[in-house]
């Protein structure tokens, strides 16, 4: 009976010992998509949209100057109508409305093309960091760079239900997790 028990006793510990070993493993985000052809070519062609962009912003701010010396010689003449001078200041405000809204349409078309090039590279990416952790035995891969897990095996080792249950709500989350975070 005693050896039956040590037995059980020796079999409970190895169990529990294998559950407790979960290899973790890190790596660099930033290095590895910095590497990526793909990676190189979406940081190509945004830079060449940015430099036609700022072709345009260059001529909308000499045409801003001119204007803006123009009408400070006409307001310098005395013998200028004020009526002059306030079509020559409107049409300065305008210029400099069209060039604040262009600023920000660029700006807003520079993240959404980022975003939109970005995305088959990230998930390129992640099926890459999925495939070698599960390859070679990793339950985590940490991704230094974000601050984040890269890889974490779905459904498992979530605790998300019991500190909802703990905290007393018995509302059910929506599935915030999806297997991987995005590399910033």
């Amino acid at each position: 009976m005693k050896k039956t028990l040590l037995a059980l006793i020796t079999f409970m510990f190895a169990v529990t010992a294998t559950n407790a070993q979960q290899k973790i493993g890190h790596l660099n985000s930033v290095d590895v998509l910095t590497v990526m052809p793909e990676f190189t070519q979406m940081q190509a062609d945004l830079q060449k949209q940015k430099d036609t962009y700022t072709k345009v912003l260059q001529g909308m701010y000499e045409d801003y100057d001119k204007k803006q010396k123009e009408l400070q010689a006409l307001s310098q003449d005395k013998t200028t109508p004020d009526a002059i001078l306030e079509v020559k200041y409107q049409d300065l405000q305008q210029l400099q409305q069209r060039i604040t809204d262009f600023e920000e349409k660029v700006n807003t078309d520079l993240q959404k093309a980022q975003q939109d090039k970005m995305k088959p590279i990230n998930d390129k990416y992640l099926k890459a960091v999925k495939e070698v952790a599960v390859a070679n035995g990793y339950s985590y891969v940490i991704d230094i760079a974000a601050g984040a897990l890269a890889y974490f095996p779905e459904g498992t080792n979530d605790v998300t239900d019991l500190v909802i249950k703990k905290l007393g709500i018995t509302a059910t989350p929506a599935n915030t997790t999806g297997g991987a975070t995005t590399p910033k």
